[in-house]
């Protein structure tokens, strides 16, 4: 029998490398017509000879030649759809590469906004909300097509635009990405989209071939970022500006909170009372909170004073109830003292901590300046002394020290040694006094000001609050006119401030029982921070704080003396007088005490030998901080406060001690409360188109839709080719061995 000759065809495996140019790749493509030439050229060639056996030779082949037909028709199917296959393959990864891809894929702009917020700190399972949105960031962004831009915004309170030119290669992006971290700060919305259109704007003029856009929110979708209290206008401007971005990109909201949460925070700490010195112990209390919705028993709460362990409590919470635990403890030392709450760890352990910052005195200085009329008895400045002197009947009058004064004494005055001047019915200030004042108060004094008789209300405004911009100031309010003799009445403007905080609540009245004969009126500037803590009836501001620099100063527009008032007569000046004291001359100062993202720093009385300030911050990190000279005073700030704790500085000489500052995460961010995507669309992004995925299978295969997987259709190709190869070997081998 004879066996017909099969002539295999190699593997032919193609560089893909080498295809550059379209003039190679049509040299190529002409390969897939090598299998059908092989097979035409490998045809038999007959001679014809006659001989006897020739019959039975010639039937064997007829019985045998359509089988071999179509033995040889697969081998070359298999062939050529093997050369077929690898030419497509070459040719999608040329377009891909050649400068001529943008006709042929559509090259996209790729926002991701990344929640970073603590509350993305949740951690419900191995990986906190924000390790999660990092990873499916990174998933995007490598299932990418090439050609595409990455930008990164940080939706944070304030944003951070972490990379806005458009980022094509994205191993640079998965670097700035890997390198973020979780900030203790809350979120803003409308900044954060102000930012992103900025991003937008400006990659639409300087990468024109970015025809695409589109806008990835992963973010935990809570309920104090994304259904902001915003103002009419406000959320006209953001309604406006949604619309915009979602005329120019796709917008699509990746949701990784979860339907069910739970957490406890430490919402709140202070000072019980105006602790003024280390004669008294102090009581600290701390206010817990219960956000979830299941009641806990025993909770424990640690105290801590200057990191050493101080007490423990137990409370005990109903859902979404308060409670407050206590710390009494006394201070032996002078000089700042932390003190921390701290709840046991849970799946947000952000906020499980607080701390307060105490500066303890040995003794407070006051310095009473006032004219020398009196009404009679004693001179207005005598009656502020007299109100603090450590001969009252107060136990902790003791902590006080009090100067007194004469008005031609003030210029003289070391004010820099005092923690609060009182001045009482002074005249008039020269313009060297007023430069003397508003150093004082912005450098982090205290001014406290009685009014009288002898008060010129031109030198008052011209020298302590002028209208001029940027101009220095040390009065509160500026003075109008002297109200007419009568009988006017306070009204507490039910103890609001928090200046008025002791008469709360009290049976005795003692401020509505106070008869004043004359005041001084008095208006806010324009654009004023100050506030009116107590009023006349009539409506008039009886008394006006504003923190004016780093000090405070408080307007009562009345006398010290009993010439315009029956406050010395009655007991409610000394009250008064030293509640407005331990006011402004707190222990736990709210510059010393501040939120996430609040700057701190300290002015400090004299120069300094060395011009640094060692900065010890959360989370062992330290900086080096250049204290500025400003005439008799040493200053220095710190604005990147993106850790909440304790903020430690380290004075040079001639100080040589430590500050504290104790910074604390704003708990609105611990309600983790989700927002409603039904309301989002019907209010804040209401005509606003957007995508919102919950399930995390969703949101993968909607980064995947997004951001379509690099050469998927060249590993199909290739692995066609390779099995056709295989294939037609195996025939080949398979063919020959039958025919044998």
């Amino acid at each position: 029998m004879i066996t017909p000759f099969v002539t295999p065809v190699p593997a032919l495996w193609l560089p893909l490398a080498f295809v550059e140019s379209m003039g190679t790749l049509l040299a190529w493509g002409g390969l897939v017509a090598a299998p059908l030439l092989l097979h035409l050229l490998s045809r038999r060639k007959y001679r014809e000879v006659q001989w006897a056996a020739m019959q039975y030779l010639l039937a064997a082949i007829k019985k045998n030649s359509r089988r071999v037909q179509i033995e040889q028709l697969i081998l070359l199917l298999l062939r050529t759809l093997a050369v077929a296959c690898i030419v497509l393959a070459a040719a999608k990864l040329f377009f891909e590469n050649s400068p001529i891809a943008g006709s042929s894929h559509q090259r996209t702009h790729r926002v991701i906004v990344l929640d970073a917020s603590y509350s993305m700190a949740y951690k419900p399972a191995d990986r906190s909300r924000f390790e999660s949105a990092k990873q499916l960031a990174e998933n995007i962004v490598q299932q990418g097509t090439q050609g595409d831009g990455y930008s990164l915004v940080l939706l944070g309170a304030p944003p951070r635009v972490v990379v806005g030119n458009p980022a094509f290669e994205p191993r640079d992006f998965l670097e700035e990405l890997k390198n973020i971290h979780l900030a203790h700060t809350g979120a803003d919305l409308s900044a954060t989209l102000q930012q992103v259109e900025q991003v937008i704007t400006a990659a639409k003029t300087e990468h024109p071939r970015l025809v695409a856009r589109e806008i990835y929110f992963l973010t935990d979708l809570g309920r104090n970022t994304w259904q902001p209290d915003l103002k009419e206008t406000s959320a006209d401007d953001f309604r406006a500006r949604s619309q915009r971005l979602a005329k120019e990109a796709r917008l699509v909201v990746l949701d990784l909170g979860q339907p069910t949460w739970e957490n406890v925070a430490v919402t709140g700490i202070q000072l019980a009372d105006s602790t003024l010195a280390t004669a008294r112990d102090a009581t600290i209390e701390a206010e817990i909170k219960n956000f979830g919705n299941q009641s806990i028993t025993r909770l424990p709460v640690e105290w801590y004073v200057d990191g050493r362990r101080a007490g423990q409590d137990a409370v005990d919470l109903d859902a979404a109830g308060r409670a407050t635990v206590a710390l009494t403890h006394h201070f032996d030392t002078p000089g700042d003292h932390s003190i921390e709450a701290r709840l046991a760890s849970d799946l947000l352990p952000v906020d499980n901590h607080r701390w307060l910052s105490l500066r303890v005195k040995p003794q407070l200085r006051v310095l009473c300046v006032g004219s020398g009329q009196s009404d009679g008895y004693l001179a207005p400045a005598e009656y502020l002394a007299l109100a603090l002197r450590p001969d009252d009947d107060r136990a902790d009058s003791s902590d006080i020290q009090c100067d007194v004064l004469g008005e031609s004494s003030l210029a003289d005055a070391d004010l820099a040694s005092y923690d609060c001047v009182f001045l009482a019915n002074l005249g008039q200030f020269t313009a060297s006094e007023g430069t003397l004042l508003s150093s004082y108060v912005a450098h982090g004094g205290n001014l406290v000001w009685f009014l009288g008789e002898q008060v010129q209300l031109d030198s008052y405004n011209r020298r302590l609050c002028s209208l001029d911009t940027g101009a220095e100031r040390a009065l509160p309010a500026r003075l109008t006119g002297f109200a007419p003799a009568g009988q006017y009445m306070f009204d507490p403007l039910d103890y609001q401030h928090p200046l008025l905080a002791a008469y709360r609540g009290r049976s005795d009245h003692t401020l509505q029982a106070t008869l004043v004969t004359r005041y001084v009126k008095a208006e806010l500037p324009p654009l004023s921070k100050a506030r009116v803590a107590l009023a006349y009836e009539n409506g008039d501001p009886a008394i006006i704080e504003e923190a004016i620099g780093r000090g405070r100063s408080i307007l009562v527009t009345t006398s010290a003396d009993r010439s315009w008032s029956v406050m010395p007569l009655i007991g409610s000046l000394n009250e008064l007088v030293y509640e407005m004291l331990g006011w402004v001359v707190h222990p736990a100062a709210p510059e010393r005490n501040l939120l996430v993202g609040q700057p701190i720093g300290d002015t400090l009385h004299g120069q300094a030998v060395a011009a640094n300030v060692q900065l010890h911050i959360p989370g062992g990190e330290q900086q080096q901080l250049r204290l500025n000279i400003d005439g008799d005073y040493s200053v220095w700030s710190f604005a990147d406060t993106q850790l909440s704790g304790l903020y430690k500085a380290e004075l040079p000489s001639p100080w040589g001690v430590e500050s504290l500052s104790a910074v604390n995460v704003d708990t609105s961010e611990s309600d983790l409360t989700a927002a409603d995507p039904t309301e989002l669309s019907a209010k804040l992004w209401a005509g606003v188109p957007f995508t919102h995925l919950t399930d995390w299978q969703d949101i993968a295969e909607a980064a995947a839709d997004a951001a379509p997987r690099r050469h998927v259709l060249q590993v199909y190709l290739l692995s066609i080719a390779i099995i056709c190869l295989l294939a037609e070997t195996f025939l080949a081998w398979r063919f020959g061995t039958r025919g044998a």
